[in-house]
């Protein structure tokens, strides 16, 4: 577990810089998925995550009698789980207008923007399978005992109705506004 951890930091570290997600368009796929991953970075997604969400998707795969087995499905159903930790970017300004009247206070205009890349293509395909191969050998050596805890606990009629433990969020709300 602690070289899965360490595997998923060294890819967050080799990403590079971040970017705002409203200056993507016209980049290669490759690049769109390395900035994507620091995004991840910035916005402080504990890799523990990142790895659950590859091995909850494998289990799924595991139970469904007629899943897709072809390796780049499963790259891009984790892709789109990881894709949406921390995938867009929030801006907020707020102007001064004058008042109308020299009696009367400024309004305060306040503009925001939301901007958030598209989930979709090869750039996925870039996401999932490096998600992938930082989780292989979690998965590889420890899926079966996984699995095992996972239907116990299903027998027991304890289900989780989070895919992360109870006041853990992907990604750190702000408290300032933006």
């Amino acid at each position: 577990m602690q070289d899965a951890i360490r595997r998923v930091s060294s890819l967050y570290s080799k990403a590079g810089r971040h970017e705002e997600a409203f200056r993507l368009r016209g980049l290669p796929p490759k690049e769109r998925a390395r900035i994507a991953i620091a995004r991840l970075r910035k916005h402080g997604v504990d890799p523990r995550i990142v790895l659950a969400a590859c091995v909850a998707v494998e289990m799924i795969l595991r139970d469904d009698p007629q899943s897709d087995t072809r390796s780049e499905f499963r790259d891009v159903q984790v892709a789109k789980v990881v894709h949406r930790m921390a995938s867009g970017t929030h801006k907020r300004w707020e102007r001064e207008l004058p008042a109308a009247d020299p009696w009367s206070r400024p309004k305060i205009h306040v503009q925001e923007l939301h901007a958030f890349p598209r989930s979709r293509g090869r750039v996925l395909r870039h996401i999932g399978a490096s998600a992938m191969s930082t989780a292989e050998l979690l998965i590889e050596h420890h899926l079966d005992e996984i699995h095992a805890y996972k239907q116990l606990r299903d027998e027991q009629g304890r289900f989780d109705d989070r895919p992360y433990p109870k006041g853990w969020r992907a990604r750190p709300r702000s408290t300032e506004g933006y």
